[in-house]
Protein backbone atom coordinates (compact mmCIF):
# COMPACT_ATOMS: atom_id res chain seq x y z
CA UNK A 1 0.00 0.00 0.00
CA UNK A 2 2.93 2.70 1.02
CA UNK A 3 4.66 1.64 -2.09
CA UNK A 4 1.69 2.21 -4.29
CA UNK A 5 0.89 5.43 -2.35
CA UNK A 6 4.71 6.64 -2.90
CA UNK A 7 4.48 5.50 -7.03
CA UNK A 8 1.31 7.66 -7.27
CA UNK A 9 2.96 10.55 -5.54
CA UNK A 10 6.41 10.66 -7.41
CA UNK A 11 4.29 10.47 -10.46
CA UNK A 12 1.96 13.73 -9.59
CA UNK A 13 5.22 15.29 -8.67
CA UNK A 14 7.21 14.18 -12.12
CA UNK A 15 3.99 15.11 -13.76
CA UNK A 16 3.87 18.44 -12.63
CA UNK A 17 7.64 19.46 -12.96
CA UNK A 18 7.20 18.14 -16.61
CA UNK A 19 4.31 20.48 -17.26
CA UNK A 20 5.87 23.34 -15.33
CA UNK A 21 9.45 22.80 -17.86
CA UNK A 22 6.80 23.11 -20.64
CA UNK A 23 5.02 25.96 -19.58
CA UNK A 24 8.51 28.02 -19.09
CA UNK A 25 10.10 26.82 -22.58
CA UNK A 26 6.68 28.05 -24.21
CA UNK A 27 7.05 31.53 -22.09
CA UNK A 28 10.97 31.58 -23.36
CA UNK A 29 9.62 31.24 -27.04
CA UNK A 30 6.96 33.81 -26.40
CA UNK A 31 8.86 37.02 -25.53
CA UNK A 32 6.95 40.15 -26.09
CA UNK A 33 8.46 43.06 -28.18
CA UNK A 34 9.45 46.01 -25.62
CA UNK A 35 8.58 49.39 -26.78
CA UNK A 36 8.87 52.95 -25.46
CA UNK A 37 6.16 55.38 -27.18
CA UNK A 38 7.35 59.09 -26.56
CA UNK A 39 5.03 62.10 -27.65
CA UNK A 40 6.60 65.99 -27.16
CA UNK A 41 4.72 69.27 -27.59
CA UNK A 42 6.31 72.55 -27.07
CA UNK A 43 4.84 75.77 -27.69
CA UNK A 44 6.25 79.22 -27.63
CA UNK A 45 5.32 81.75 -24.72
CA UNK A 46 2.72 83.85 -25.94
CA UNK A 47 0.70 80.44 -26.78
CA UNK A 48 0.39 80.11 -22.79
CA UNK A 49 -0.55 83.89 -22.64
CA UNK A 50 -3.44 83.65 -25.18
CA UNK A 51 -4.36 80.22 -24.55
CA UNK A 52 -5.35 77.09 -22.47
CA UNK A 53 -3.36 74.08 -23.50
CA UNK A 54 -4.83 70.38 -23.13
CA UNK A 55 -2.55 67.49 -24.31
CA UNK A 56 -4.54 64.91 -25.67
CA UNK A 57 -2.66 61.49 -26.34
CA UNK A 58 -3.27 57.79 -26.23
CA UNK A 59 -1.44 55.64 -23.91
CA UNK A 60 -0.02 52.11 -24.42
CA UNK A 61 -3.52 50.25 -24.33
CA UNK A 62 -4.84 52.91 -26.53
CA UNK A 63 -6.79 54.76 -24.44
CA UNK A 64 -7.42 58.43 -24.40
CA UNK A 65 -5.40 60.72 -21.89
CA UNK A 66 -5.62 64.27 -21.35
CA UNK A 67 -2.97 66.57 -19.76
CA UNK A 68 -2.85 69.97 -18.98
CA UNK A 69 0.16 72.39 -20.38
CA UNK A 70 1.47 75.00 -17.62
CA UNK A 71 4.90 75.10 -19.55
CA UNK A 72 6.04 75.56 -23.19
CA UNK A 73 7.11 72.00 -23.09
CA UNK A 74 5.91 68.69 -22.22
CA UNK A 75 6.81 64.89 -22.74
CA UNK A 76 5.30 61.40 -21.92
CA UNK A 77 7.63 58.55 -22.14
CA UNK A 78 5.14 55.11 -22.29
CA UNK A 79 6.33 51.22 -22.53
CA UNK A 80 4.53 48.64 -24.33
CA UNK A 81 5.00 45.06 -24.82
CA UNK A 82 2.22 44.11 -27.55
CA UNK A 83 2.18 44.95 -31.03
CA UNK A 84 0.49 46.12 -32.98
CA UNK A 85 -0.22 49.61 -31.12
CA UNK A 86 -1.54 53.11 -32.26
CA UNK A 87 0.27 56.46 -31.00
CA UNK A 88 -1.62 59.70 -31.19
CA UNK A 89 -0.81 63.51 -29.73
CA UNK A 90 -2.99 66.65 -30.27
CA UNK A 91 -2.55 69.72 -27.88
CA UNK A 92 -6.12 71.36 -27.88
CA UNK A 93 -5.41 75.11 -27.84
CA UNK A 94 -8.00 77.06 -26.72
CA UNK A 95 -8.18 80.94 -26.58
CA UNK A 96 -8.40 82.81 -23.46
CA UNK A 97 -11.54 84.89 -23.10
CA UNK A 98 -9.51 87.82 -23.08
CA UNK A 99 -7.11 88.59 -25.91
CA UNK A 100 -5.69 92.33 -25.65
CA UNK A 101 -4.67 93.52 -29.14
CA UNK A 102 -0.84 93.02 -29.60
CA UNK A 103 1.87 91.36 -31.74
CA UNK A 104 1.71 87.28 -30.32
CA UNK A 105 4.33 85.23 -31.49
CA UNK A 106 2.49 81.95 -32.25
CA UNK A 107 4.22 78.44 -32.54
CA UNK A 108 3.57 74.83 -31.60
CA UNK A 109 6.01 71.72 -31.92
CA UNK A 110 4.51 68.41 -31.94
CA UNK A 111 6.28 64.77 -32.17
CA UNK A 112 5.07 61.43 -31.91
CA UNK A 113 8.16 59.06 -31.78
CA UNK A 114 8.78 55.08 -30.68
CA UNK A 115 11.75 52.57 -30.33
CA UNK A 116 10.87 48.64 -30.48
CA UNK A 117 13.00 45.57 -29.66
CA UNK A 118 11.21 42.56 -31.33
CA UNK A 119 12.01 39.08 -30.08
CA UNK A 120 13.77 38.29 -33.09
CA UNK A 121 16.55 40.49 -32.79
CA UNK A 122 15.34 43.39 -34.40
CA UNK A 123 14.81 47.17 -33.72
CA UNK A 124 13.07 49.48 -35.00
CA UNK A 125 12.73 53.38 -34.29
CA UNK A 126 10.61 56.47 -36.26
CA UNK A 127 9.56 59.86 -36.00
CA UNK A 128 6.77 61.85 -36.81
CA UNK A 129 5.57 65.17 -36.05
CA UNK A 130 4.11 68.41 -37.85
CA UNK A 131 5.99 69.92 -40.94
CA UNK A 132 5.66 73.45 -39.85
CA UNK A 133 7.03 73.53 -36.53
CA UNK A 134 9.69 76.18 -36.90
CA UNK A 135 7.30 78.87 -38.91
CA UNK A 136 6.12 81.41 -36.53
CA UNK A 137 2.89 83.30 -36.88
CA UNK A 138 1.71 86.50 -35.90
CA UNK A 139 -1.58 87.11 -34.36
CA UNK A 140 -2.36 90.81 -33.54
CA UNK A 141 -5.99 90.27 -32.27
CA UNK A 142 -8.88 87.27 -30.76
CA UNK A 143 -9.42 86.20 -34.05
CA UNK A 144 -6.40 85.61 -35.08
CA UNK A 145 -5.51 83.96 -32.63
CA UNK A 146 -8.67 81.48 -32.66
CA UNK A 147 -7.96 80.86 -36.10
CA UNK A 148 -4.32 79.61 -35.52
CA UNK A 149 -5.48 77.88 -32.24
CA UNK A 150 -7.90 75.72 -34.35
CA UNK A 151 -5.00 74.35 -36.64
CA UNK A 152 -3.17 72.71 -33.75
CA UNK A 153 -1.72 69.56 -35.49
CA UNK A 154 -2.50 66.03 -34.73
CA UNK A 155 0.22 63.26 -34.95
CA UNK A 156 -0.53 59.98 -35.23
CA UNK A 157 0.76 56.48 -36.47
CA UNK A 158 0.21 52.66 -36.40
CA UNK A 159 2.78 50.19 -35.53
CA UNK A 160 2.27 47.07 -36.89
CA UNK A 161 3.71 43.69 -35.88
CA UNK A 162 7.02 44.10 -37.61
CA UNK A 163 7.25 47.51 -36.44
CA UNK A 164 6.72 49.55 -39.16
CA UNK A 165 4.97 52.77 -38.53
CA UNK A 166 2.40 53.99 -40.79
CA UNK A 167 0.49 57.31 -40.41
CA UNK A 168 -2.88 56.92 -39.43
CA UNK A 169 -6.21 59.21 -37.65
CA UNK A 170 -6.91 59.06 -34.31
CA UNK A 171 -10.55 61.42 -33.11
CA UNK A 172 -10.05 63.19 -29.96
CA UNK A 173 -12.60 65.11 -30.56
CA UNK A 174 -12.32 68.76 -32.66
CA UNK A 175 -8.86 67.83 -33.85
CA UNK A 176 -7.71 68.59 -36.77
CA UNK A 177 -6.02 67.43 -40.01
CA UNK A 178 -5.40 69.70 -42.34
CA UNK A 179 -1.32 69.67 -42.24
CA UNK A 180 0.95 67.20 -43.66
CA UNK A 181 3.51 65.27 -40.95
CA UNK A 182 6.92 64.34 -42.14
CA UNK A 183 9.83 62.99 -40.15
CA UNK A 184 13.15 65.18 -41.20
CA UNK A 185 11.80 67.90 -38.09
CA UNK A 186 11.90 65.11 -35.37
CA UNK A 187 15.56 64.27 -35.95
CA UNK A 188 16.76 68.09 -34.93
CA UNK A 189 15.16 67.46 -31.67
CA UNK A 190 15.66 63.83 -30.75
CA UNK A 191 19.30 64.08 -31.69
CA UNK A 192 20.30 65.85 -28.68
CA UNK A 193 18.34 63.42 -26.60
CA UNK A 194 19.92 59.72 -27.85
CA UNK A 195 23.00 59.38 -29.96
CA UNK A 196 21.26 56.06 -31.99
CA UNK A 197 18.70 58.69 -33.39
CA UNK A 198 21.31 60.49 -34.82
CA UNK A 199 22.62 57.41 -36.43
CA UNK A 200 18.88 56.53 -37.56
CA UNK A 201 18.32 60.01 -38.96
CA UNK A 202 21.57 59.73 -40.85
CA UNK A 203 20.98 56.48 -41.99
CA UNK A 204 17.11 57.50 -43.21
CA UNK A 205 18.52 60.54 -45.10
CA UNK A 206 16.71 63.24 -42.67
CA UNK A 207 19.68 65.63 -42.31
Amino acid sequence: MKKSIFMTLATVVICGLAVTLFTQCNKDKEKNPEVKMMYYVSVSPDVLNVADVEINYLDANGAKQKEILTDTAWNKTLAANTLPLTEGVWAKLTPKASIAESDYQLSILTISAFTADLPDGTKAYDILGNDNYDVITTAENADEVAAWCAQSPTVANTIDEKAVSTTTTVDFGGNWWGEELVTRFGCFFLCDCASWWCDWCDVNGYY
